[in-house]
């Protein structure tokens, strides 16, 4: 038997940010987790991410709850954001069950 060499893979994260066509979300935390779903808005040929059309609201207790919605609506087109909104609901569930503040893309103060 010819056993397989099991290729390592030191991780890195990407150094570049891809903007997802489907929009961007904001999310925040007060007594639940709410999360603002912006569309894109275009401008003079190019693609204007700070800037956006509120297109849904939607709010949950846990980051499950609030991922599978997301994705059921059909909110995300690329794994890379999903990923990242995976970790940011993530910090908005812990924060919101220990009452610590929530800041999106900033680390929990434990």
């Amino acid at each position: 038997m010819v056993e397989k060499k099991i290729e390592m893979i030191q991780a890195e994260e990407s150094s570049g940010v891809e903007f997802d066509e489907k929009g961007f979300f904001v999310v925040n935390v007060k007594d639940e987790i709410i999360v603002e779903h912006y569309l894109n808005v275009q401008k003079e040929g190019r693609l204007e991410v700070e800037t956006g059309r509120l297109n849904k609201v939607i709010t949950g207790t846990s980051a499950k709850a609030v991922c599978d919605t997301m994705i059921e609506k059909g909110l995300i087109s690329r794994l890379d954001h999903a990923a990242f909104l995976g970790r940011e609901l993530q910090k908005a569930e812990i924060a919101l069950k220990n009452d610590l503040e929530y800041r999106q893309c900033k680390p929990l103060k434990l």
